[in-house]
């Protein structure tokens, strides 16, 4: 029995009863070490067995937790900067002018907490479990934002090393949010693999702006993964959507226009770029835009893509305006990453000093000023009051 105990936290039966009687039949076939071990308080309250799966499989789900303890275990606020992921009580807000709406269950939650008048971006990764196929992460928040979509909530799971991410709540970012909802999102494992879980959590510097989370689990559930696919929020139910991405490009495959609004595609390399022609307060709405319509934020991953992007951009024909325009370049983890491709930079074009932001809450942007010539920067994500920048998508 000891050897089948996967690494784990466990979501407890809310009925006692059962539960004690189920650790009691646990106990009684495992051998004298493990009960030994099994009475000591630390070990009880963060494993439980949970043999109610419709597959029959033992339990390996990453239990509830909504800080009404007090303490945020089995979560670790990991943020590196003044902007920390603080429990907050509902009868005694941070900032008594700005209180959150009443949480959907008990009094405390997560709260994006940082000083007055500055923007930051939270860390909050849980322990390391295993995840198995068909497992989705559930979780309620709170996200307000003035001007629209500038604050965001980010899930991220860690794939073979690798953090890939699964879930953006941009679309809720609104001023006139003043609701919690709930949302669930499938974790994309295709075999039993231990990772991790990270939320990142942006919040502006206005008096009004506020991301906050309760209620985490992660839970089995009868999705699959589909192929080639992408997950995004539909903001009307609060439910998971997959948008299937093709992996091949047929003959005229490349749109002349990628969605509603105004981003001109083109095929250049043989692949498909499309690039706005409109600019936007935040990285996150680009990047919200590209994958609700099927792709991506650009990945400058050769040499050769960087320069047919930039002599694209630069050229007469090309009518676009030499400005600045957002990639999917994003400081994630411990380094600047590709999140349209999830892989790490390796051929790059940075300006003379840059990067000089290496920290969560940083994206990168091809620059045009000055003498910046097309190449990179990198620049908080959103918000602080800087001039909106374009953005181009990769099919």
């Amino acid at each position: 029995m000891a050897g089948r105990i996967p690494k784990a936290l466990y979501r407890s039966n809310s009925n006692t009863s059962n539960r004690v009687a189920r650790e009691s039949t646990v106990i009684m076939k495992t051998p004298a070490i493990l009960i030994f071990l099994w009475s000591f308080p630390f070990l009880s309250t963060s494993f439980r067995l949970d043999r109610n799966s419709k597959d029959g499989r033992d339990g390996r789900l990453l239990g509830l937790t909504d800080f009404e303890s007090g303490t945020t275990s089995p979560w670790i606020d990991e943020s590196a900067a003044d902007a920390k992921w603080l429990i907050e009580d509902f009868s005694a807000p941070f900032d008594p002018s700005q209180p959150a709406p009443m949480p959907p269950s008990g009094t405390k939650y997560l709260r994006v907490n940082r000083p007055a008048g500055t923007s930051g971006q939270a860390v909050l990764r849980s322990e390391p479990f295993i995840v198995q196929p068909g497992d989705q992460f559930r979780l309620s928040f709170w996200i307000r934002s003035d001007p629209i979509q500038v604050n965001n909530i980010q899930i991220y799971w860690s794939n073979n090393g690798v953090q890939e991410r699964i879930l953006s709540l941009v679309e809720y970012s609104t001023p006139t949010n003043f609701e919690w909802r709930t949302i669930s999102v499938l974790i994309p494992a295709t075999g039993p693999v231990e990772t991790r879980l990270s939320i990142f959590g942006f919040c502006n510097s206005g008096t009004v702006d506020a991301v906050a989370i309760d209620n985490l689990v992660v839970e089995s559930s009868d999705q699959t993964v589909p192929p080639s696919s992408t997950v995004t929020p539909d903001p009307g139910t609060g439910t998971t959507v997959y948008t299937t991405v093709s992996t091949t490009t047929s003959p005229g495959g490349c749109p002349s226009n990628l969605g509603a609004n105004s981003v001109r595609c083109e095929t250049l390399g043989g692949k498909c770029y499309c690039f706005s022609l409109y600019k936007v307060d935040s990285w996150y709405t680009g990047d919200s835009y590209c994958r609700t319509n099927g792709a991506t934020l650009v990945s400058l991953e050769t040499q050769t893509e960087i320069s047919l992007i930039d002599s694209y951009i630069t050229s007469a024909s090309s009518g676009l305006d030499q400005y600045a325009y957002w990639t999917s370049g994003q400081w994630v983890g411990s380094g600047y990453t590709w999140t349209g491709s999830n892989q790490p930079f390796t051929a790059t074009n940075w300006y003379p000093g840059q990067p000089d932001d290496l920290a969560s809450g940083y994206c990168v942007r091809l620059f045009y000023g000055g003498d910046y010539a097309g190449r990179w920067s990198d620049i908080i994500c959103s918000g602080e009051g800087y001039t909106p920048f374009y953005f181009i998508c990769e099919l």
